[in-house]
């Protein structure tokens, strides 16, 4: 039986990823918004708000030359994140921020990020204490205790560049309160894609990318299935993994 606080190794592409069994690990999520971001030339700075082990960052690295800032409040998983960066080759290209993101003002300029990306915590905290992990680190990775949705995004309508994407995965569930919250922050959805981890199921994750100034117009992309109705993983989701 493994204890708390052993660190494990998952594989990913050609990436090792150092994780710990008693905080948050990467999961689907992570690895869908990595790939959904849209990175271009003109994309020089990119922000990874609540970075945890670093994967996002370190995936969207793979892809790109931008400088990539991960920031997170945890610092137990900012080492984790540091050391993941380091033994998989970023450390030129990815720096880690020990940081609370409300702090913003103090340590990024305004309009700073071409990019901004992020998997917040899923579950709206209602303040009923049965509702959250009896770890305190979980908790804070699963429900939106420190930082509400509101907030991430307020913050990366200021942070970003006029024009610049922002990256959000979230469960459908919240998509009216995301949309709503995106358009009073001048953060115009542009692009729409939903995953179903049932072949026949609702779909349970969604992706939006949000341009900050943009015109209206939405774009809702083919969705992703994670297994076919023959109950086998898609090959898109097999690919992202090797």
């Amino acid at each position: 039986m493994k204890k708390n606080g052993e660190k494990t190794i998952t594989s990913i592409k050609d990436l090792k990823i150092i994780q710990r069994n008693d905080f948050q690990n990467f999961t689907l999520d992570s690895v869908l918004i990595s790939d959904f971001v849209k990175i271009n030339r003109k994309t020089k700075k990119i922000l990874d708000i609540g970075t945890g082990c670093g994967i996002i960052s370190i995936l969207l690295a793979k892809r790109s030359k931008a400088k990539i800032t991960g920031i997170e409040l945890q610092e137990i998983m900012v080492e984790i994140a540091k050391e993941n960066v380091k033994n998989n080759g970023f450390n030129g290209q990815i720096s880690i921020v020990n940081e609370d993101i409300k702090n913003y003002k103090k340590i990024f300029s305004y309009a700073e990020f071409d990019v901004i990306v992020t998997n917040p915590p899923y579950f709206e905290f209602k303040g009923e204490i049965s509702q959250i992990n009896n770890l305190e680190q979980l908790a804070y990775a699963r429900h939106n205790v420190n930082l509400t949705l509101e907030e991430i995004i307020k913050i990366s309508a200021d942070l970003l560049k006029n024009m610049g994407s922002f990256f959000i995965v979230f469960r459908c569930e919240r998509l009216i309160e995301i949309m709503e919250l995106l358009k009073k922050y001048s953060l115009e959805p542009k692009k729409m894609k939903t995953c179903y981890t049932k072949w026949n199921g609702h779909a349970k994750i969604c992706m939006i990318e949000a341009i900050k100034g943009a015109n209206k117009g939405l774009c809702i992309e083919m969705p992703i299935f994670v297994y076919d109705k023959n109950g086998k993983k898609d090959e898109y989701i097999e690919k992202l993994y090797k």
